[in-house]
């Protein structure tokens, strides 16, 4: 019986892939795949540097063509064909398979756009909590008496840990430290998990977890109790006159900091942008009183952090930057014979050992915490080391890639974004950064969860 269906699971997804092949063509997508051949190794870095390492593209093609027939006829068979006929989801499916299998890192910033939805190779793992919460002992972790109901009745207190401590996180209460039972997955099926108490299996119902904020402005700030609060929402806003208020509100900021003996910066939800948005408001920490947001320190500060970033250089990424006026379409006239650039460290440093902000600086950030959020808590890591502590849940993980734009394949107008930009050698992420790699993040040093958010307000209090 065994050997029947070892059998029939190897049959069947081949016997639908050719009955499937007999009624769906790939026809309409092979302009656009021979466009892909030569547009992916020149605006991707990813896709650059794996044809360096002998990227096999007709096994890469063959694997998106196998997908795109399966999915047109499974996940996607009620999407509509475009005018060339092209299921663009499906499409998007299948070159997002392709990347997955052939791509060795992980971009978080990289998908392809269909009709009706983005489609990720590299997801980003997310929290799933559960109920259980344990103490730590001499000996190991114990199921606690004030623990909320899990449904699994079978579970006592006492009971002791017995898997993997990766899955206990630490969670303030207002006794102190207790540890709650995550799981930290891309996806986990029906919210249902398994724990290990004394050795033995038990199963337990889990939860998403994203500590989500309040919707607020771009950019605020709050003060009390000698605590100023940051909370950035974007590094990148859209319209003019959110960009101006931006501005005000940022050189605000930077007049008051060192005013505080505490400052919370509120990263959740703040999908990235710029980090030159965040650089004058950590220049200011640095140095004290700046010249305004366009203070000479606050550019030398800048080009230090990009230390050990890698550019690619090609004439449709310089295009590109010179369609949104970005002043590195000049720099790459002067690199256009390197294809890659790597950023050294600035001939004039910025003096760190004498920083003007002496106090605790708390960094609170959720599954939603994206790219130049990220980096910028890399930074304040980096530079302010010890004062530094990072709460609520970890960051979505969209740092080791950066300079992602947006191409539209010409025939199936499948949109692909993709990044030009290795950030993952540079100096903020070595060491002790506590960086984990794109879809992983970074893990706060204090968990919150939805049900104990105001705590976090008790908790800076205390510790500040």
């Amino acid at each position: 019986m065994k050997m029947i269906k070892k059998v029939l699971s190897v049959l069947l997804p081949l016997i639908l892939f050719i009955s499937c092949g007999a009624v769906t063509s790939t026809k309409p997508i092979e302009k656009d795949c021979e466009y892909l051949k030569t547009l992916l190794p020149e605006v991707s870095i990813q896709f650059s540097q794996t044809v360096d390492e002998g990227l096999d593209w007709e096994s890469f093609f063959k694997d998106l063509r196998t997908m795109y027939i399966s999915s047109s006829w499974t996940r996607f068979r009620k999407t509509p064909l475009d005018e060339n006929g092209v299921n663009t989801d499906a499409f998007a499916n299948g070159l997002a398979w392709a990347m997955q299998k052939t791509l060795s890192k992980k971009d978080g910033h990289m998908s392809a756009r269909g009709a009706s939805q983005s489609i990720y190779p590299f997801c980003p793992k997310f929290v799933y909590a559960s109920d259980l919460l344990f103490e730590k002992k001499s000996d190991g972790y114990y199921v606690i008496e004030n623990q909320q109901q899990s449904q699994s009745k079978k579970i006592k207190p006492g009971m002791k840990y017995s898997g993997d401590e990766e899955n206990l996180v630490p969670e303030y209460s207002s006794g102190g430290l207790l540890y709650r039972f995550v799981e930290i997955k891309d996806y986990i099926k029906n919210n249902k998990t398994q724990i290990l108490l004394d050795g033995k299996k038990y199963d337990i119902p889990v939860k998403f977890d994203g500590l989500i904020p309040e919707k607020s402005k771009d950019i605020l700030f709050e003060e009390k109790d000698d605590i100023l609060t940051v909370v950035m929402k974007t590094m990148s806003p859209r319209l003019e006159e959110n960009t101006l208020d931006y501005e005000k509100t940022t050189e605000e900021i930077c007049k008051k900091i060192n005013n505080y003996s505490t400052v919370v910066f509120d990263f959740r939800d703040n999908h990235g942008g710029y980090l030159e948005r965040f650089t004058p408001i950590l220049a200011a920490m640095i140095f004290g009183e700046l010249d305004g947001l366009n203070d000479e320190r606050v550019y030398q500060l800048n080009d230090y952090l990009y230390t050990g970033k890698v550019d690619m250089f090609t004439k449709t990424v310089a295009n590109r930057r010179i369609l949104e006026g970005n002043m590195m379409s000049a720099f790459y006239h002067e690199h256009k014979d390197e294809r890659y650039y790597t950023y050294p460290e600035p001939e004039k440093k910025p003096e760190l050992s004498n920083k003007a902000f002496k106090g605790k600086i708390f960094v609170i950030t959720n599954t939603s915490t994206y790219s130049a959020a990220e980096y910028s808590l890399a930074a304040l890591k980096y530079i302010f080391k010890e004062q530094v502590i990072q709460l609520g849940m970890k960051t979505g993980g969209m740092l080791d890639f950066g300079g992602a734009y947006t191409y539209m394949l010409p025939d199936s107008k499948l949109k692909v974004h993709l990044c030009c930009s290795d950030l993952s050698g540079m100096m903020v992420l070595a060491g002790d950064s506590g960086w984990r790699g794109d879809t992983e993040g970074f893990y706060p040093d204090v968990w919150f969860f939805s049900d104990n958010e105001k705590a976090i307000r008790k908790y800076v209090m205390e510790n500040k």
